[in-house]
């Protein structure tokens, strides 16, 4: 399957005139908690030619495909380096779990390193709390009924509510992928347990599958949300970090 979403990404470049700079996997797969017939959610960061940001109208900052291969779907999103970068002086959280997957299919030589690098100083931890409670309030609004839940919605609760409670003790940028989140939560160990338990259903179960709620899980997703909550409001939001850097490092890439 590599091969393919390399054949594929390189299609994408010919067809947009882009040149991408770096793919990787994002969704269950990257998060380490993938499902037998999980989707492959392949994002990827481009620049056009030079002479395109010297123009009145705006380059094409975001470029979709969704196609299936061999029986799998493969969906694909890239995003303008430009747009990239705004996003991350901004502190939105997408641009840091991008430079965190664990399975990267293309990269210019040194950009993670060099562009993580230079990450943490746009962190702000009011806003990753806040984006990943927000992901946390959609999946359950829209993941729960009749006191079941999809089990991959679970997932798209746990993960971010995880990611939110990492940024509200610790003040940095959480990890992308779900084991190293769950490795800070050993209290108390049924909940432990009960999440252990549901992470080894969620590998060998089908994206629909549906379950019961489980009480101490949602016990848990309700008082951990508050507390972050708690935490955020008093933190400051007064975020407006130097661009300078940013604007440095997109001159370089689009000269390299």
């Amino acid at each position: 399957m590599t091969t393919q979403i390399l054949t594929q990404l390189n299609d994408l470049a010919r067809a947009h005139d882009v040149r991408i700079l770096y793919a990787c996997e994002t969704g269950s797969r990257g998060w380490g908690f993938a499902s037998p017939d999980s989707d492959f959610d392949i994002r990827f960061v481009f620049v056009h030619p030079q002479e395109r940001y010297l123009a009145i109208n705006e380059p094409q900052d975001s470029i979709t495909q969704m196609i299936t291969v061999d029986g799998e779907l493969l969906d694909f999103s890239g995003w303008d380096l430009r747009k990239l970068l705004a996003l991350l002086r901004r502190s939105n959280a997408t641009p840091f779990e991008w430079l965190q997957s664990p399975y990267l299919y293309m990269e210019q030589a040194g950009f993670r390193d060099a562009l993580w690098a230079l990450a943490p100083q746009f962190a702000s931890p009011r806003a990753l709390i806040h984006h990943y409670l927000g992901i946390c309030h959609n999946s359950i609004q829209s993941g729960i009924s009749d006191g079941h839940i999809k089990i991959k919605k679970y997932f798209y609760i746990l993960r971010p509510l995880l990611a939110a409670s990492w940024t509200a003790d610790l003040g940095t940028v959480p990890p992308m992928e779900f084991a190293p989140l769950l490795k800070r939560l050993s209290d108390p160990p049924d909940l432990l347990a009960a999440i252990n338990r549901l992470w080894a259903e969620k590998e060998q179960a089908v994206e629909g599958h549906i379950i019961p709620l489980i009480p101490e899980i949602q016990v848990f997703i309700e008082s951990e949300m508050q507390r972050c909550k708690d935490i955020a409001s008093g933190l400051d939001g007064n975020h407006h970090p130097d661009p300078a850097p940013l604007n440095a490092f997109f001159r370089k890439c689009l000269n390299a």
